[in-house]
């Protein structure tokens, strides 16, 4: 029995006898690690070509995955790769894989188990090809991977406590922090758990390591509660130490080969599924492509009417620090790299000049969030310094509102999304501009943190999508006058992610790009941007849209939002099929459908 192991470095072992040498190459084993990571029900031979040969035309790749596939059978044993039609699966019988125990222990609660079995984030270090579309997958599963392996450790420590093991519960929280050493909620609790023990010295020790690993690896200040933390349990207030106990949040980590269930799910359920299928990094691109289309009356409004106000008194702004957050502003609604990097230095500049300056603080976390998801600067870097430069702002200003959608934005990072959906709740309290429907009919542009926060909603199932009646009543659909735009269209994958194609209104009208994508074997998950123009570039605007394919039919829909230009933040629906062979371009694939803006 061999064993494919995918936590930590991809290695192929057996016990009983060693494995050939050609059985161990970078693509045959990469190629076995995609498999496994397909699970039980395996991948789509076109798949897997995409993932391995993404620049290589469809004869060629499937020439070259034959010859994979013959290697590895060779080596192996013919069984060890299973074909079905079009389908390619590891054989269970004769290949154990760890990702697999794992998923199956989290399932059945062994979450002891469970973390036996994970020994580092998914191909840890490993390199499989070049392939935008085969990281990102990978990237959803290793971010899905890590929570349920963070959740089972607490779930560990928290059994250990109430069964008074402290020092149990101590070595399980050891874990976790190993694991995340630059998170303070694992950091807090380690701490607690050290104190509640009898190892108060070591609790303060850890605090002070948390805030010398911040400050060395992210520039920054730590999480002021692990300081405030660590003072109280080293003046004896063991009432004070004990955090409020409430039973680990559930996390589903279905594996994505899983068979969907048929019959209507609960809500809750339902929610569970979509946060184990979508990538934290489809979250963010829904979330923060919003954050591009602040207008300049927006940036004038949080410059002019917030700065001035900070816990509901009036204070006076040093003036060189409200010039140099202004230039921030300026610079950060450009973003570009170069915007978004002057936009800290500007922001980082007002908080030096005026250190009681909240909305400083609050544009240094935007920038922060926007260099993380457009990949300008690292994602696992950048996100935790928007959450301290959000935190600072409201420890400045608890009553400020343009905090917490940023610090929501980190938290869907961490696919906390109970904390981001709270977050967007304090900030259409605390700004009654969020939550009036007659402001947002009124000024669209003064309400956009509402329309980031109705854009989690909608993956989280709460947001009524557009209905399938809705027609225009005018053919042109560039009019003033149409409440419902209906645009069909033709396009296809040039380069991946990049698309291109046309409209009806002429060719060369539709562009965008795939942002992430993920087979889960019944359903393909993507989210994606249009940029659409009329024929005479009068009217034009971007929309971020997510949704998914079943992949028998190759039908997909998508909902999604105006993030830019003409109807902004118009709600967009987008329903297309697979079409092969494209007439078009003399491509294998092209897609035709239908996109419709519904206006406000």
């Amino acid at each position: 029995m061999f064993l494919l192991e995918l936590l930590g470095t991809l290695s192929l072992r057996d016990d009983a006898r060693p494995v050939p040498v050609s059985a161990q190459q970078k693509r045959p084993l990469g190629l076995l690690g995609i498999l496994a990571l397909g699970g039980k029900r395996g991948l789509s031979r076109d798949r897997i070509e995409t993932y391995l040969w993404p620049e290589t035309s469809s004869a060629p790749a499937r020439h070259s995955l034959d010859q994979t596939v013959y290697a590895i059978r060779n080596a192996l044993g013919s069984d060890c790769i299973l074909a079905t039609g079009r389908e390619l699966r590891l054989n269970p019988d004769l290949i154990a894989v760890d990702v697999w125990t794992f998923d199956e222990a989290i399932r059945a609660g062994d979450a002891e188990k469970a973390v036996s079995c994970y020994h580092g984030p998914l191909f840890d270090g490993v390199h499989i090809a070049d392939s935008r579309e085969l990281e990102s997958w990978i990237d959803a599963e290793r971010g899905r991977l890590r929570l349920a392996f963070h959740t089972a450790l607490e779930s560990l420590a928290t059994r250990a406590s109430d069964a008074g093991d402290r020092a149990q519960s101590v070595t399980w929280l050891r874990k976790l922090v190993s694991s995340d050493a630059l998170s303070a909620d694992a950091t807090k609790k380690l701490m607690r758990a050290l104190a509640l023990a009898g190892d108060r010295a070591g609790a303060v020790r850890q605090g002070r390591l948390y805030q010398q690993l911040v400050r060395q690896e992210l520039e920054m200040e730590p999480d002021s509660e692990v300081e405030r933390l660590a003072a109280t349990i080293s003046r004896d207030g063991s009432v004070e130490i004990a955090a409020p106990r409430t039973a680990p949040a559930p996390v589903s980590i279905s594996p994505p080969s899983a068979p969907a269930a048929t019959g209507r799910k609960p809500a809750r359920i339902r929610r569970s599924r979509i946060a184990a299928v979508l990538s934290s990094s489809i979250l963010i691109v829904l979330l923060v492509a919003a954050v591009t289309v602040k207008t300049r009356q927006r940036l004038d409004h949080r410059a002019g009417v917030r700065s001035a106000v900070t816990s509901g008194k009036s204070r006076l702004v040093v003036a060189s620090a409200r010039d140099s957050y202004v230039r921030g502003l300026n610079a950060w609604s450009d973003g570009s790299r170069e915007g978004l990097d002057s936009a800290v230095e500007d922001m980082s500049r007002a908080t030096e000049l005026d250190p009681a300056y909240a909305e400083a603080y609050a544009g240094l976390a935007d920038a922060y969030i926007m260099l993380g998801y457009f990949g300008y600067r690292p994602s696992d870097i950048m996100y935790p310094k928007a959450k301290q430069a959000a935190l600072r702002s409201l420890q400045i200003d608890s009553t400020l509102a343009s905090p917490h959608p940023a610090l929501a934005y980190e938290l869907a990072w961490e696919r906390d999304f109970a904390g981001a959906n709270s977050e967007f709740r304090k900030a259409v309290a605390l700004d009654p501009t969020y939550a009036s429907v007659k402001t947002i009919a009124g000024d669209p542009t003064s309400a956009l943190e509402h329309q980031w926060y109705s854009i989690l909603l909608m993956i989280l199932g709460d947001k009524p999508q557009i209905t399938e009646d809705l027609r225009a009543s005018n053919r042109n659909a560039f009019s003033v006058n149409v409440p419902v735009v209906e645009i069909t269209f033709t396009k296809w994958i040039d380069a991946y992610p990049a698309l291109a194609g046309f409209t009806s209104y002429g060719p060369g009208s539709i562009a965008g790009a795939v942002l992430n994508r993920i087979d889960d074997g019944v359903s393909t998950h993507l989210s994606a941007r249009y940029e659409v123009t009329d024929p005479g570039g009068s009217h034009s605007f971007k929309a971020v849209i997510q949704g998914k394919a079943n992949n028998d039919n190759g039908k997909y829909e998508l909902n999604g939002i105006v993030t830019w230009g003409w109807m902004l933040g118009a709600r967009v629906r987008a329903t297309f099929v697979r079409v092969s062979p494209c007439e078009f371009g003399k491509l294998k694939v092209c897609f035709q459908g239908v996109i419709q803006i519904q206006r406000r």
